[in-house]
């Protein structure tokens, strides 16, 4: 009795009796071998696990493409000023590398007037010094404009009228609500407005200097002096704003240095100011309105291009001022290996990157326990409120170059970026054989 009944507990569903040898299940065997992989044993958990990292993202791949770590890697994270180099691809895709921003002057449909239509260039510059080499100069604006307006009207030479026209961007859209006022007041980003001077710097020489709450403005008064200077009269010159007729007919215009010149001074100095007006500015070219909301669409269509497929991803704005911009980390690591290795058309942005030690945002990181891989880095800083980052290429020591994003995200401050240094560094030390163990 005691026998049948552990036999008939374990027979479930009344089979009746045990499985003979005949009945046996077989297991299917791999069709293919699992081949073997070489054990990693280079260690980066410790530089990882850094608590000045704060929530830490790490993604590495090799030149061939292949994952060596993937931390936090989906969830789409603001990255601050990495933005950039989205921004510059953007750029040359739709503005290409010889593309130009072309602040023109037209004549007014009214006797002594003539209109400024802004195109978009921050680097127009109203004096001699300005952080922008290469930058047009307002006062040849000025004088190209008296010279065309009295060989056009001899009779009545003087012009005593300037219409700024704004409407390359939405006026309403000058300022982000999810920038910082003090990002204007401290000097690192203008209101967004198709006609300015030297970027709206108190100080034109100096790359951080306060902004103006009306860049127009400022910008319109130095053509109104230019004007002046060129010999146009002492009388006074009236400023109005409104739309140029598209029929108008040009007197003057100067543009800014190419493309190809502007995305080096944007990403090594990490100017916002450049960000906003060539997102803008690829907006209108792309047949957009240049507002921020056009954004979104113009990033998307221009990645996909290159086979970088960003759709998770949400953008709001050029320079990644605002935490509202959201990268996934995998794909922002696709974007860098098409930098330096996919297509030679963006090589460009790669050439323009900080080196660390050397240059740009970088000059004077990668020091102590990070010297090592100095000048082997080549990478964009970025930060806001909360969040420090890295992105780039590290030319290995031993077995070739590999592609990374670090960000350092929550309770982090100053700490953080020697923190990612230092991160970096063991990334370049250990190569393809690093392990996060």
């Amino acid at each position: 009795m005691i026998a049948s009944f552990v036999a008939g507990f374990f027979l479930a569903g009344g089979l009746g009796a045990a499985l003979t040898d005949s009945q046996a299940v077989i297991r299917p065997a791999p069709t293919e071998p699992v081949g073997a992989s070489a054990v990693r044993t280079c260690s980066v958990g410790r530089a990882m696990n850094n608590p000045a990292l704060g929530t830490q993202t790490v993604v590495v791949f090799d030149q061939s493409g292949n994952p060596l770590l993937t931390n936090n890697a989906e969830e789409p994270i603001p990255m601050g000023s990495v933005m950039k180099v989205v921004t510059a691809t953007v750029a040359l895709d739709v503005l290409g590398a010889d593309g130009r921003l072309t602040t023109r002057v037209v004549d007014g449909s009214e006797p002594g007037t003539v209109i400024v239509i802004g195109g978009g260039d921050p680097t127009l510059r109203a004096g001699v010094l300005s952080v922008y080499p290469g930058s047009a100069s307002i006062a040849e604006l000025a004088s190209d404009t008296v010279s065309a307006y009295q060989a056009e009207y001899p009779e009545s030479p003087t012009i005593t009228r300037v219409v700024i026209d704004l409407s390359m961007f939405p006026i309403e859209d000058a300022w982000h609500p999810t920038w910082p006022e003090s990002e204007r007041t401290i000097g690192y980003q203008p209101r967004i407005v198709p006609f300015m001077v030297d970027g709206d710097r108190a100080k034109p020489g100096q790359q951080t200097s306060p902004r103006s709450m009306d860049p127009a403005g400022r910008a319109a008064n130095a053509f109104v002096s230019a004007l002046k200077k060129a010999g146009n009269g002492d009388g006074d010159v009236e400023v109005d704003y409104q739309s140029a007729p598209s029929n108008a007919t040009e007197l003057a215009a100067v543009q800014s240095a190419p493309v190809s010149q502007l995305i080096p001074q944007m990403l090594l100095n990490s100017d916002n100011t450049l960000a906003e007006f060539l997102m803008r500015a690829s907006s209108v070219s792309a047949g957009l309105d240049g507002s921020a909301d056009s954004i979104q669409q113009l990033v998307l269509s221009s990645l996909n291009k290159y086979g970088v497929d960003i759709a998770e991803g949400t953008f709001v704005d050029g320079s990644g001022e605002s935490p509202g911009d959201l990268i996934p980390p995998l794909v922002i690591v696709k974007l860098i290996e098409q930098i330096f290795q996919g297509d030679e058309y963006l090589a460009a942005i790669g050439d323009a990157l900080p080196v660390a030690g050397r240059s740009g945002s970088l000059a004077t990181r990668f020091v102590g326990a990070a010297e090592v891989a100095r000048e082997h880095v080549f990478a964009k800083t970025g930060w806001i409120d909360g969040v420090y980052a890295l992105a780039g290429q590290i030319d290995t020591a031993l077995d070739g170059r590999l592609y990374f994003v670090v960000v350092a995200r929550g309770e982090v401050d100053a700490a953080a970026p020697p923190a990612i240094d230092e991160l970096v560094a063991r990334i370049y030390s250990c190569g393809t054989n690093l392990a996060a163990f």
